[in-house]
């Protein structure tokens, strides 16, 4: 017996390669557990690589910041949160939102009860203090954020129908007592507001000027004062015109839905994505992907300006006079994954010919991404990756070139979502530059038209992608609905362009009205919700839907929607999601459920994607003796997974 076991043991590496790739990830670490010699074999790359593309059901390249096929294999196992750590309980009806604070040591919700709930984040989340409700009876809170430094808390809600003073208000709180330090109302009552900085906040109001305007106010809040929880209706008549107006703008919109600040100091040295635009020549490969590929790895890119935009000369700001744009009649880059020939199908030729054009505005851009999507879904496809340009027109601006001078004059960016109450008028995302201590004008340098309805949106940590969820407008027997398909989609605002994939899987149950779900992303994963009980999670690198458990209850027709979801701001590991059964859930990776049954601290100050052990690893700790089999408290722990 032990001489036929040696002798299988000196099976050449070539037999034991083919051996090893039928077995499962879980069988090949306990192989590697045996010998030098298996150990070496059942951690190649091939097999690894191939164990991926059977998890994500197509070919590609490995992404840039992977280290190798092994760790991404255990990444798409034990590093995404579907598995339940927490119910927690609190909340009397629905709740609408959540969101983190930015150092994830709080959480915060509102709902149909009209409260405000503050949480405690750690292995467990427990309650730390409540506000509201703010009117009798209960009126819904519907929004909720954090200034940078944690020390306040605004809160949106609803007020009473018929009051003329504004169909909404926006109240600021203190941390971590909640105690009421400012209330102000507004009239646009879908407003989801957010901070301009540390103390000021936004709030939009209608002003006449030979018509009607739009304009946005900016609201400072006294963080010192020693007036605590004061009375929400003296706070109004007090605040009522303390704001400044920071945002002027000459046409209507019957609706803006979102506001989100963004410090382009976030972004760093904006010259990493921009400089080497001048460096290009006739010489470079106009349809490479700027992979370097050696046997399925692939090295980091190099950054390349991107030249694209998704809006015409007349979107542009002038902070100076125009500068004429270089004539570069660069052809679409597309990146198409290394599909093997039974990953093609029959719309491929369409669908190629679509994204090839390199001159399309930002609505005709946004449809064909969505046709591309829905095509390759009725396939049964996952979404190819391409990257896609379009033209800007001779009289605009490179988009880069704005950003930079953005940052050189010291301005932020506010962006915010306009749309009519006419049904069959489409709605858009404005960009616009503004000075804090300044009245600007409202002509925003940038615009994104969207044919339908924005649900909701979530910037990144780093405030350089945004997320946004929508759903399409539809004309079927001369009445206007919405589709009940929930796309979500990235912005990349930096580079200007929409990421390679449009998100599908989410549904809506009603066609003629939206409910509001707020997506959210981490570096490597989107995850949403749904006017149903099904959460959603897909992967960022290969635009593929993710399989999850997770779920909320159903509370009859009217109540069985997840209606937000958010990521821990320094763990991709963690997510929260809330919905209409009044619950709160925590959703864990395997690997940080183990971490916290052996008693470890939940990680807040780790950046995403970075791992905590930096233990080297010598020759010597990875020599394997063929008479000794090691336990495993983990198929994937690092002692098994070595370099």
């Amino acid at each position: 017996m032990e001489d036929s076991f040696s002798l299988f043991q000196q099976l050449p590496d070539s037999i034991l390669l083919h051996v090893f790739s039928f077995l499962d990830g879980t069988s090949l670490v306990r192989a590697s557990s045996v010998c030098q010699q298996w150990y070496c074999v059942a951690n190649d790359e091939v097999l690894w690589r191939h164990l991926v593309f059977v998890m994500v059901r197509k070919r590609a390249i490995l992404p840039p910041d992977k280290e190798s096929w092994r760790e991404e294999y255990k990444r798409l196992t034990h590093h995404i949160p579907q598995e339940l750590s927490q119910d927690v309980a609190g909340h009397q009806d629905e709740i609408y939102y959540l969101t983190f604070s930015p150092s994830g040591r709080f959480l915060a919700s509102v709902g149909k009860d009209g409260t405000c709930r503050l949480w405690k984040y750690g292995n467990t989340v427990t309650l730390q203090n409540t506000a509201g409700p703010f009117f009798n009876p209960p009126l819904k809170t519907r929004f909720c954020e954090f200034n940078e430094s944690e020390t306040l808390l605004m809160v949106t809600g609803l007020t009473h129908i018929f009051d003329i003073e504004g169909s909404i208000f926006i109240a600021v709180l203190s941390m971590p007592d909640l105690s009421l330090l400012y209330a102000v109302k507004g009239e646009y009552p879908n407003f989801r507001g957010g901070w301009l900085n540390d103390t000021n906040f936004l709030l939009p109001r209608h002003f006449y000027d030979h018509g009607n305007c739009f304009k946005l106010e900016a609201h400072e809040v006294n963080v010192k004062s020693k007036k605590k929880d004061r009375n929400l209706a003296d706070l109004f008549v007090k605040c009522r015109t303390k704001g400044r107006d920071l945002l002027v703008t000459y046409f209507n919109q019957s609706r803006c839905d979102f506001a989100r600040v963004i410090d382009p100091k976030h972004w760093g040295n904006l010259d990493q994505y921009f400089h080497l635009s001048k460096e290009v020549t006739p010489d470079t490969e106009a349809s490479g992907s700027g992979f370097s590929q050696t046997d399925g790895d692939q090295t980091k890119p190099e950054l390349v300006k991107n030249a694209t935009t998704m809006s015409g000369s007349d979107d542009e700001i002038d902070f100076d006079e125009k500068k004429p744009q270089s004539d570069d009649d660069d052809d679409s880059d597309i990146i198409v994954d290394d599909d093997d020939d039974n990953d093609d199908i029959s719309a491929d030729d369409d669908i190629d010919s679509e994204l090839e054009d390199a001159y399309l505005n930002d609505y005709a851009l946004y449809q064909k991404m969505v046709r591309t999507a829905k095509k390759l879904a009725d396939h049964g496809q996952p979404n190819r990756t391409s990257k896609q340009r379009t033209g800007t027109g001779e009289e605009s601006r490179p988009h880069g070139e704005v950003l930079q001078e953005i940052v050189s004059q010291g301005r932020k960016i506010i962006l915010m979502v306009h749309s009519s109450r006419r049904l069959e008028e489409k709605c858009f995302i404005a960009l616009y530059a503004v000075k804090e201590d300044e009245t600007n004008p409202g002509k925003p340098f940038k615009k994104l038209g969207v044919n339908g309805g924005i649900l909701g949106l979530r910037l990144s940590p780093d405030q350089r992608y945004l997320v946004y969820a929508v759903r399409e407008l539809r004309e079927k027997d001369e009445y206007w609905g919405f589709d009940t398909d929930i796309l979500t989609i990235v912005y990349d605002l930096i580079l200007d362009q929409c990421q390679d994939s449009v998100y599908m899987g989410s549904q809506a149950t009603t066609t003629d009205h939206l409910s509001y779900i707020f997506p959210d992303l981490s570096p490597d994963l989107i995850a949403m919700g749904a006017e149903v009980i099904e959460g959603h999670l897909w992967d960022r690198h290969y635009g593929v839907k993710l399989p999850s458990n997770i779920i909320h209850s159903s509370h009859g027709p009217q109540g069985s929607g997840l209606n937000a979801v958010a990521f821990h701001p320094r763990d991709q590991e963690t997510l929260v999601t809330a919905g209409d059964d009044r619950l709160i859930k925590v959703w864990r990776s395997k690997n940080r459920q183990a971490e916290i049954t052996r008693g470890e601290v939940a990680k807040m100050e780790v950046k995403e994607g970075q791992e905590e052990d930096s233990e080297e690893k010598t020759p010597e700790t990875r020599r394997k003796k063929c008479s000794k089999h090691n336990s495993l408290f983990s198929c994937f722990s690092k002692g098994h997974l070595k370099k």
